[in-house]
Parts: C-alpha cells; structure tokens; sequence
C-alpha cells in the first residue's frame, strides 16, 4: 500500500509504475468520544527523575538556586557528618546533563569495584 501523496506524483509522473495498481488505502474512520477505547496513563517521570536515571545522580543545591559558600558549607557539614557517603557527594567542575557548575550532586548509584 502506497499513501496518497505517493499514489499522486506517481500517477503524474509514472503512471505506468505497479504501485498504482494495488489496493487503495482504506478510508479513514472516525471514532467517537463513546467509541474510543480507553487512554492509558503512562506514570510521567520528573525531568529530576530523568536525570537520576539517566545520569545517575541527583542534584542536592543548585548552583543556579545558592551562592558557592552556602553549598561549600551544606556539602561540608554532610560529609564530615557521612563520611561514608563522601565519595558519591560532590560538587560538578563541570556542567554535566544540565546541572550547572558547582552544583552539589549526590551519586545514586554505587559503584562496583
């Protein structure tokens, strides 16, 4: 099957082509509100959703929301606080997925050594 702007320039330009020959599309068919089945609801993920799977991370303080000092400080008081957990906490020396830099991101996933 051929759709119709096809059907059109080769009936133009190349009525001899076998494609003109087969079977016409069928017509479109409208469907009623009451007739219509169902719409699933897909679950929408978040664009910070997103990014954690994506990316693997989660941007604790945005450098766009809060100046160096307050996330050097927040960033400080956690890792003394887990230390632990320092080496997934950190800020980015570069813009990384979109978060900007000197964001304070934590990494979700572990990694396996």
């Amino acid at each position: 099957m051929i759709d119709n702007l096809t059907r059109q320039l080769l009936t133009k330009y190349s009525p001899s082509d076998p494609r003109l020959h087969q079977e016409r599309l069928q017509a479109p068919v409208v469907t009623t509100k009451a007739e219509a089945p169902p719409v699933q609801r897909f679950a929408t993920k978040s664009a910070l959703g997103v990014l954690q799977e994506v990316a693997g991370m989660v941007v604790i303080m945005s450098s766009n929301d809060y100046s160096d000092s307050a996330i050097f400080k927040a960033l400080r008081e956690f890792n003394l606080s887990n230390p632990e957990l320092m080496s997934r906490s950190f800020t980015l020396p570069v813009s990384q997925h979109g978060i900007p830099i000197g964001s304070w991101v934590f990494v979700t996933q572990e990694e396996d050594d």
